[in-house]
């Protein structure tokens, strides 16, 4: 990931805002000396950023987080794709163990039958 030169891009953000600088001190509860500080600085002290992101109506903490590259995208679909084919795969699994029990239910049901009938006397016409 880059530097992120942080100072430059509040003045930017800044200049785009057509803010007075004084204005812009006084809500940030500092002089105009501190705010040219500022706009030079390669690090901010993380409450200061989030007062500077407030004042300006501009979220600076994004220029800190990296974005997956176009490889980790495609990586992040393939897997969402093996997943989606996984849940498909044990849906039906499930539904073929369901049946095979039903059909193992039956044939003890028969079995069952079965003996019942070959333990009764037969009754002979």
């Amino acid at each position: 990931m880059a530097t992120i030169e942080i100072g430059e891009k509040i003045k930017e953000v800044f200049d785009n805002r057509h803010m007075k600088l004084t204005d812009f001190a006084d809500e940030l509860g500092t002089v105009r000396q501190n705010v040219y500080r500022i706009f030079k600085k390669r690090h901010v002290d993380t409450g200061l950023l989030l007062k500077i992101s407030q004042v300006l109506n501009h979220n600076f903490f994004q220029y800190y987080v990296s974005t997956p590259d176009q490889e980790e995208t495609e990586q992040i679909n393939l897997l969402k794709t093996e997943s989606t084919d996984a849940n498909k795969q044990l849906e039906l699994s499930r539904k073929e163990i369901d049946y095979l029990r039903r059909i193992i239910r039956l044939m003890e049901e028969k079995a069952e039958l079965v003996q019942q009938l070959g333990k009764e006397p037969m009754i002979l016409q």
